[in-house]
């Protein structure tokens, strides 16, 4: 159960980390999230636009008592979906 807007902010925090690195759609282990009062900050790289748009989506479904301040950057704007492959 995702926790509330109420709750400690380094929770939600390490809650939304964990979610983006673990969502499908995101699947990002190196962005970085900041809590403050009820606007959760998201900082860091993706490698598409569909992920950065995502990392927006995925954190308002969780917490849609929040406001959503996504500062996500794209490494490559002109690159196409990134598939990794699993050896």
């Amino acid at each position: 159960m995702a926790p509330s807007a109420d709750e400690m902010p380094e929770y939600n925090a390490g809650y939304v980390q964990d979610l983006l690195a673990r969502d499908p759609r995101v699947a990002e282990l190196e962005l970085d999230v900041e809590v403050v009062d009820r606007i959760v900050i998201i900082e860091g790289i993706v490698h598409t636009v569909e992920r950065r748009d995502a990392v927006t989506t995925v954190v308002r479904e969780a917490l849609p008592g929040m406001e959503v301040d996504n500062r996500v950057e794209v490494s490559d704007p002109g690159a196409g979906p990134a598939v990794e492959r699993l050896a």
